[in-house]
Order: structure tokens, then sequence, then C-alpha cells
């Protein structure tokens, strides 16, 4: 029995011990294309990125014969004009993903090392007689480490035309996650020093290249083209839009259920889409290939896709977000759908809670799926499985429960289920509101996004939504049933910005109450016939909350 190939990205390694879900079809969209295009595609992590561009490295490059490795592969079975390209070009490939630093001059450090090592692997060019004496000592100065900036920012251009001129055939050039180090850099607070040596680094490698066949690039998101790729007019995007590619990142349900099976392992379809399914790229209805080979292992349903940079960049970004959009989170997390303009690249200086700039990164990060294109850029998301919701789940919670607060946020559901509004009150205040400072809650608002969130994850088995029309009103938050008999809850929230007293917050927390009653908010969830149905009237006085429960007639 072959292995399963967990964690191993080099394409060799794979065709010779493992199991290989078969993408070698890419090399021919590849060689279809104009000589000289660049072609960038956009994938959440572990969707296969670099193990593809590791498979076109053993494809196509000088020096070794590949057949050993594509043997009994899709393209074996193709014209001899693509075979004739299989170790016919000489290739650069830079692996971004471990550049990483706090500051500029340690990321720059190990951008330098990056190069340097690629270098290495072409040294054999200072053997021979295809470079001049100025450029023997850029070459040089690259594999000590001692070029200045100007030089590194060239180099990968350099390189290019160095194995142009030595073996005169064009370059094939593979850049891995080149956005990992700028994301990195936006992340750190030095962005605008990233971007400008890698708008040279990049720019001149991919720009009006005479020495390049094609480039292919990798990346989770697509920079804005002003901020990277200006002036780069053979650039192709292929990002989770695009339609075309989709059947090379990621597994289709046939490559899904065939690689189980390999390993005995015949789980419910259902079951299976429900877990990992849910992705749509370029038209294809795919599975995560890094859940779907840890199931195959272990042969039980959990979460095991994570990316805890990505997850926490998710969370700041959640946090920072109005009500708004926590609302719509709520729908999401309920397995409801929402609409948004998925923005075809980002620009990173803007990267804020706006609706539309948040949804884009998390569908191009992979938590969030297209269900439908509506027109143009308009589409219907969805969270795509059960296990993006647990990790959606854990992350905010992470960002509205303080450590060790873990009672007091559970008791929060068992007070709401109940009815009980003096337990419900000392929860509010010994968890959540003792745990933010009171310069956070200015406004109604601000109450109304905590209680969503919580409300959400409390109550994922129900339907959680903010302003809802309903009755003679539009209600604060309306906790529904998904299905017919459930419990619902009503909660109309009020805040006092200037000290009151306790009589006065119980009338007001009273008078919120009368408000349920008499707007009849409870109507819609007696057309789903709701029981028991709990309303509440809550009064938020900086870290105080008073609150009046009372069952309705359902």
């Amino acid at each position: 029995m072959k292995k399963l190939p967990i964690g191993i990205e080099n394409f060799k390694e794979i065709a010779t011990d493992c199991y290989y879900v078969d993408k070698t079809l890419l090399i021919k969209e590849l060689i279809d294309l104009p000589i000289g295009t660049s072609i960038l595609f956009t994938r959440p992590c572990r969707f296969g990125k670099s193990l593809n561009l590791s498979m076109l490295q053993t494809y196509f490059e000088q020096g070794e014969d590949s057949r050993l490795y594509f043997e009994g592969k899709a393209i074996m079975s193709q014209e001899k004009s693509y075979l004739s390209e299989m170790s016919a070009h000489p290739v650069i490939r830079l692996v971004m993903k471990n550049a990483i630093g706090s500051d500029w001059a340690t990321l720059y450090a190990k951008i330098k090392t990056i190069v340097a090592s690629e270098y290495q692997r072409h040294c054999s060019l200072l053997d021979e007689n295809v470079l001049s004496e100025q450029e023997r000592r850029f070459f040089s100065s690259i594999l000590d480490l001692s070029a200045p900036e100007s030089d590194f920012s060239s180099a990968l251009s350099q390189l290019a035309l160095f194995l142009f001129r030595s073996s005169k055939k064009t370059v094939v050039v593979l850049l891995d996650e080149y956005d990992a180090p700028i994301e990195e850099a936006r992340q750190n607070g030095f962005f605008d020093e990233a971007i400008a040596f890698f708008r040279s680094f990049y720019g001149e490698a991919l720009k009006g290249n005479d020495s390049m066949r094609f480039a292919v690039v990798s990346g989770v998101m697509q920079i804005a083209k002003e901020s990277l790729f200006s002036g780069l007019n053979n650039l192709f995007v292929a990002n989770v839009t695009a339609p075309k590619y989709g059947e090379y990142f990621g597994f289709n349900e046939e490559e899904t259920l065939a690689l189980l099976s390999y390993y005995g392992k015949h789980p419910e379809k259902d079951e299976l889409r429900k877990w990992y399914g849910g992705y749509s790229f370029g038209g294809q209805t795919l599975y995560n290939p890094w859940s779907i080979l840890l199931y195959a292992q272990s042969g039980i349903f959990q979460p095991y896709w994570a990316n805890t940079g990505k997850n926490s960049l998710i969370g700041s970004l959640i946090e920072k977000a109005p009500s708004g959009t926590i609302d719509a989170f709520n729908t999401l997390l309920s397995g409801g759908d929402c609409l948004c303009r998925i923005l075809t690249s980002i620009d990173y200086h803007e990267l804020t809670p706006d609706r539309d700039v948040l949804f884009s990164f998390l569908v191009a990060a992979g938590y969030l799926a297209i269900k439908q294109r509506i027109d143009g850029l308009m589409f219907k998301v969805i969270i795509p499985n059960q296990e993006i919701a647990d990790i959606f789940a854990s992350e905010i919670k992470d960002k509205f429960v303080p450590s060790g607060a873990d009672e007091g946020y559970y008791r929060l559901k068992d007070s709401l289920s109940l009815g009980d509004a003096e337990k419900l009150s000392s929860a509010f205040q010994e968890f959540l509101l003792s745990s933010f400072s009171s310069f956070e809650f200015g406004d109604e608002k601000n109450y109304q996004a905590m209680v969503l969130a919580m409300s959400a994850l409390l109550f994922s088995d129900h339907i959680v939504k903010a302003e809802v029309n309903t009755g003679k009103g539009r209600c604060d938050i309306l906790i529904s049933p998904k299905t017919s008999g459930g419990m619902g809850i009503i909660m109309e929230l009020k805040h006092y910005k200037n000290r009151s007293s306790s009589k006065r917050l119980i009338a007001q927390s009273q008078k919120a109450l009368e408000q349920i009653k008499t707007l009849d908010y409870a109507e819609e969830l007696r057309l789903r016939k709701a029981n028991p149905i709990w309303a509440y009237g809550i009064v938020f006085y900086e870290k105080k909350a008073v609150i009046q429960s009372e069952k309705l007639q359902s």
C-alpha cells in the first residue's frame, strides 16, 4: 500500500512512494498559454499549490530524465508536442512561505537566503563562459549575501537572463506563496518597505521578460495590481472566482472517494460533504485535500484544517466589524447564505472590517465558499462545511471569551434557555461585561454586537438574527428554532450612557419587555411554532446588566 502524502510537497517523493491524485494535465494547460505569460493561482492554504509547482519543476527542468516520475500519469497520454517539453527548460523556483520576520531587516535576510539558495542551485553558470566579469561579481555577491538591496531586487530577472543565455532555452519561473512575506509585513507594520522591494523583485522578472517561457505564481491572496504588479500586462489571474483551472486544486468527489476507498474508508457521502466539502473553484465542486488525507489516516470526522496565522487575522477583523457584519456572520453560522461583492484583488492598505473586503479575504482564504454567482462580482457565500464552522466558532469565542471564563460563557446559555433573568444578569456581569473596558461599549450597537456573537455560538442549532422585522416593529435579536416546536428567544436591548439609579434601570428593562409584547415581536416565532418563547428586556449601563424576562404564549 502506498503512503499517504501528508505534509509532503515534493512531487518526486510522492510520485515514487505515495498515493497521488493526478493533476498533471495542468502541464498541458500551461504549455498552451502564449509564450511569456504569467499566471497567478490564488487558492487557500493546503489546497495543493506547492505540490503542483513541484510537479511543474520536475516536468520541465533540464538535467534529469523525468519520465520515471510521470509514468502512468495523464500527461503521458497527450500529443508528442507536449511531451517534447519534458526536461527541456531551465527552471527557477522560489518558495516564499518561510520568508517571515517581525521587522523588515529580519524578513529581508530570509529573502536573501532564499534567493542565494536558488543561485546556488545554478552555480554551474560560474563555470561556463556565459557571464561577463561584472555579471560574475554580481552572481557571487548574491551567493555570499553581500549584494546591496538594489541588486537583490533584480536577482530574479538576472538569473532568468543568465539561464536563457546559457541554455538557449526559455526559462520556466515558479514563485510559490508569493504573498506570504507581504502578508507578514502587513501584519507587522512594515508593508511599505516590503512592497517597494517586491514591486521590483517580481515586476522585473515577470514584465516583458524575453527569457521566460511562462511564469506560475501561487498564493492565497491577489494583491492589488496597483500595489505590486503595476504595468504587468501579461498577468493572467486564476482566482477562486475564475471560470478555469478549478480541477487542479483540491479533490473532486470522484477523486476523494477513490482515495478513501484505497485506504479502506467508506464514509457516508452526505457526512463527508458536511465535514470537508462545499468548495467551488472554477465551476468545480471540491473537497479540502488536507482534511481528506488526515481523515483517510484516522477515519474520524473532526476539524483538521487550520492556519493559526490566518485565523488570528480573521479574529482581529471580526472583532472590529460593525454589528451588521456580525449579523451576517450569525446568518452564516446558522447555515444560511449572505450576498456580498467579492473583490478580485485587495489593497492591503485597506484591509478593514468593511464587509466586502472582509468577505473577499475569507473567500480567498477558504473560510467562506461561493454558493452562487448572482451578477458580475456579486455572489452568495456560505460557510462551506462543519470543519470551517468549528474554526469560526472557536475564533469568535477566543475573541469574545476571556481565558478562564468558560464557566460563565456556558452559564449564559442555561440562563437564556430557562428564562432566569437573575442568573442571566449575573452571568453577563461576571463574564462578558467584566471582560471588557467600559469605553468599548460606547453605544447600544456595541452591546448588540457582543450579544449577537455570543448568541450565534451558544445557539448554533438555532437561527440567530439581528434587527428582525416581526409583528409591528423590529426587534434587536431574534433566536428562532430551525425546526418546528423548538425554543425561541426575543431580546430587546437598551443602553444608558449616564449614571442611573437601579430603580430606573429596572423600570427601563421592564419597558423593553413591554415593547416586545406591545409590538408583538413573537409573531415570527409563533409562526415557527416555537415553544417555549422567552422574552428578555435588557438594559446595559457600563458593566451592569439589568434584565426582565417573561414566558410568552406560543
